[in-house]
């Protein structure tokens, strides 16, 4: 009778100690999540300066944008996997936008950040989500 209660609480120790070593492995957070690297183009020499843009994704429900220094609409345009969508939002000296991109299916899009006459590109991966 004690050499199955020994047992018995061993192997519910055990379960419980590999059971939260596998919980806290798969709790781990992403410390880089994706970074969307953006490069300029076009833009005249009268353009926006100083401008700092930056796009982080988690790859399956949003694209979150920042912009600093600027004044004006931005204009977000999301292009590839067989579709594309545009986005606004208003920004006064600094702006953060933040999409949900659940809808779009999984491929590998270019985001277009449109600010007056320049063009900052970059490119992300979605993720299917479900299935």
């Amino acid at each position: 009778m004690k050499t199955k209660l020994f047992y018995t609480m061993a192997l519910i120790c055990s379960t419980l100690f590999f059971s939260s070593f596998a919980v806290t492995e798969t709790n781990k957070v992403n410390d880089q999540q994706d970074k969307i690297v953006f490069s300029k183009i076009g833009g005249t020499t009268r353009g926006v300066t100083g401008v700092e843009v930056a796009a982080t994704t988690d790859g399956k429900t949003t694209v979150a944008i920042s912009v600093v220094d600027f004044t004006g609409t931005a204009v977000v345009q999301i292009i590839g996997g067989r579709t594309s969508a545009q986005y606004y939002f208003d920004v006064n000296e600094m702006g953060y936008e933040v999409i949900n991109i659940g809808t779009l299916r999984a491929a590998t899009y270019t985001i277009r950040i449109i600010l007056d006459s320049e063009v900052y590109e970059g490119t992300f991966t979605k993720e299917a989500v479900g299935r």
